[in-house]
């Protein structure tokens, strides 16, 4: 599709969607500017006194706490910012990767930061033209759900009164197709619930157009547990919240998470996801730091997974607090086996508005890593990336790393120097400690890196990141 007509598709969507089943909490959700969006995001960008972050994206694939990150759709990720009029959109089109039962198409991802009148603000919408989850391929027929115009949106601010934060989602039309010869009164009942407020159009094809869609998501909404579509999987509401405090605002909302078991894997969709937030005050600049457990790329071109639980301090730090964050297990199956045990994120950060100065750091620390195939187990890795900077002046920066233990097959193995490599026996790999990137702005080490060559991949373990950006 053209990009311009994607624009327009995403613009008639998101005008035809006026109808969206909202929540707010804390504050009244400021009305949206009148004015285009083009002619917001060409107005030059203002410095405000707050950290502004978003996160949005049409689709993501996560097995077991990992995700595939070259599958967030349409990611229109804003970084931590102090600038007000920012705005980052992402067009594309996918389709899950081995999986032909499940197609996206025209996804349209926006985050923007804002200024209206005395409000402050970061908001991200996404919007999905299309999805198609089942129906026939090859000698495999499933039931089809297919689902135009979902619209997600997520919004922070601040107005006089305070920080609060409002979500909401909406689609323009849905239908299910179901086997034939299907009987309805077979189904299970909380399937029939959701099919009642749609219109029957055969004996098998269920449809509804946007006025329904508040009916569909209170359906969602008010069961315990994902609905099951007998020979397709299930599909559930994801989740839409958000608080405010005196210091900050956060909101996220999740439209759609949708099991697909049917065909020979099974994969967890979730659909339209937006996350903001923002605080204050943040009077030097805004932190982009924190930590991911494993990245892992397969190198013959296949999925790029890692984000464990992704922590990030918040943009404006945490007032001198130390945030800790506990992931007990995670793990990603293919095309190589890594098991993760005991991930824990540290973040600390805080300004000094008389002595222009931000300071802070961010800690990633695993328990132990396995890879079976390998028979390779590692103990208690670490890395800790700490940043100071005055006003005006380079970022200064202290990186470590730590290493438990290293085993091959029960053997112990010599644990390598920062910067150093150890071979893994028989030839099969190497491992490397202590890779660091450091700029004008901060450093991000990585604590150690496995390359297993007859595999072809590269997992590296305990990333984290701290710098200080001043706008």
């Amino acid at each position: 599709m053209h990009h311009s007509t994607t624009r327009r598709l995403a613009a008639a969507i998101s005008i035809g969607l006026s109808a969206a089943l909202a929540t707010t909490s804390g504050l009244a959700a400021p009305a949206q500017a009148t004015e285009g969006a083009e002619a917001r995001a060409g107005r030059a960008a203002q410095l405000t006194d707050f950290g502004y972050r978003g996160d949005v994206y049409g689709v993501k694939l996560v097995t077991n706490s990992v995700e595939a990150l070259n599958l967030k759709d349409a990611h229109a990720q804003q970084l931590c910012t102090r600038a007000a009029g920012q705005v980052v959109e992402r067009e594309s089109v996918v389709s899950v990767p081995d999986n032909p039962l499940i197609n996206v198409s025209a996804s349209t991802s926006r985050t923007e930061t804002y200024v209206d009148g005395s409000t402050h603000g970061v908001r991200g919408t996404s919007t999905i033209g299309d999805i198609s989850i089942g129906g026939t391929v090859g000698p495999l027929t499933t039931p089809k759900l297919v689902i135009k115009g979902l619209q997600t949106t997520a919004n922070a601010f601040n107005t006089p009164q305070g920080y609060g934060h409002a979500e909401s989602f909406t689609f323009a039309s849905i239908s299910l197709s179901l086997l034939d010869n299907t009987v309805i009164q077979s189904l299970p009942p909380e399937l029939q619930e959701l099919l009642a407020p749609l219109d029957q159009v055969t004996d098998t094809v269920f449809t509804g157009t946007q006025q329904v869609a508040q009916e569909v998501f209170q359906v969602l909404s008010d069961v315990t547990r994902p609905i099951q579509i007998p020979g397709l999987g299930s599909i559930a509401l994801g989740y839409k919240n958000g608080r405010a405090n005196s210091h900050n605002a956060q909101s996220q909302a999740s439209a759609l998470r949708i099991e697909v078991t049917a065909g020979d894997r099974r994969q967890l969709v979730e659909l339209g996801t937006a996350r903001v937030r923002m605080g204050g005050p943040a009077p030097v600049g805004v932190f982009r730091s924190g930590g991911t457990a494993m990245d892992y790329q397969a190198l013959e071109g296949a999925l790029k997974f890692g984000n464990v639980e992704h922590k990030a301090l918040p943009c404006q730090g945490s007032r001198g607090r130390t945030q800790t964050y506990k992931v007990p297990h995670a793990s990603q199956l293919l095309p190589v086996p890594v098991l993760l045990d005991g991930v824990v994120y540290q973040v600390n950060g805080d300004q000094f508005r008389a002595k222009q100065v931000a300071k802070g750091w961010s800690r990633t620390a695993i328990g132990s890593v396995s890879i079976p195939t390998a028979q390779l187990v590692i103990t208690d890795i670490s890395s800790r990336a700490a940043m100071r900077q005055k006003t005006g002046q380079r970022v200064r920066s202290k990186v470590s790393t730590a290493i438990g233990s290293i085993t091959v097959a029960g053997e112990a193995l010599a644990i390598p120097e920062p910067g150093g490599v150890v071979e893994l026996p028989n030839g099969m790999g190497e491992i490397q400690r202590q890779l660091v990137d450091t700029g004008y702005r901060g450093s991000q080490v990585i604590g150690l890196r496995i390359k297993l060559y007859s595999e072809a991949v590269v997992i590296d373990l305990a990333r984290t990141a701290g710098r200080i950006y001043p706008r």
